[in-house]
């Protein structure tokens, strides 16, 4: 059984991303990246219908983020998995699960360009998922998407509790999508690049007698301005009928087509 971590919601509806249709698929080139749906869960909310249930696949992979005085590569995969549909009452309901891997920060504890494999002085950030995952398009037709994370700081003398942001006083990062930069692949995969350059980084908390000093090493708290993301994303999607094919003797009717994902109007293709 796969960990899951469920949110309803009223208005958002997971469906399968329909980008990839803007461009012949046998032109196609593969996709830099895999995507896969194994974190996809592999059961649904009791009555649910599997063939109005959809896994969309979000893959960030590769780009930076700058919090602070640190500009972290995105050298690791963050994988977002969001599993959508209604359930047997017609309320939608949304299943988020990201997985992440720590990625090494240059300069290393103290910020020395080539220290950052010297033992004692690496330094490892890793995103953890704190909520608030979603996709919208504002009245101007721009595709945003919005993610809460706080950063766990891996280090021998920081202990398991240093992060950057907390539950409470997340990074609150409030994407917006290049719309030139979206780019169908082979296999209905999609690459786009998400850019935020308005969102604040709280201080590191939970660091013991060292929080002043990461925070220093960091330049944090940083307020907004001070800060800029773009993460190269690839999408795909699935319904569950056809990604565990168990499901379709429940399903209780035919799978939607050339939808985008959330519902999102397909306005938002023309500006690609």
């Amino acid at each position: 059984m796969k960990s899951i971590t469920r949110r309803i919601l009223a208005t958002a509806t997971a469906a399968p991303i329909a980008l990839a249709l803007t461009a012949p698929a046998a032109h196609a080139d593969p996709s830099p990246v895999k995507v896969d749906f194994t974190s996809c869960p592999d059961r649904l909310p009791v009555g649910a219908d599997p063939a109005q249930w959809w896994c969309n696949i979000f893959v960030v992979g590769g780009g930076s983020m700058k919090l602070g005085g640190i500009t972290q590569p995105l050298t690791e995969h963050m994988t977002i998995s969001v599993a959508g549909g209604p359930d047997r009452a017609g309320k939608q309901v949304q299943i988020v699960t990201v997985t992440a891997k720590a990625m090494t920060v240059p300069g290393g504890a103290l910020g020395i360009p080539g220290t950052e494999n010297t033992p004692g002085l690496k330094l490892q950030a890793l995103p953890k998922y704190v909520g608030n995952f979603g996709l919208s398009v504002d009245d101007s037709g721009n595709l945003h998407s919005t993610i809460d994370l706080r950063i766990k700081l891996i280090n021998t003398l920081l202990g398991s509790t240093c992060y950057i942001g907390t539950k409470k006083t997340p990074i609150k990062l409030n994407t917006t999508v290049d719309p030139t930069s979206l780019t169908p692949y082979d296999g209905d995969i999609v690459g786009l690049t998400l850019n935020d350059n308005s969102y604040s980084v709280p201080g590191a908390s939970g660091c013991g007698l060292l929080t002043p000093v990461v925070n220093f090493r960091g330049s944090l708290p940083a307020a907004s301005g001070q800060n800029t993301a773009s993460m190269r994303t690839y999408l795909a999607s699935k319904v569950y009928t056809d990604l565990y094919p168990a499901l379709r003797k429940k399903a209780r009717s035919k799978p939607a087509k050339n939808r985008l994902p959330f519902n999102l109007p397909k306005t938002i293709l023309r500006h690609r």
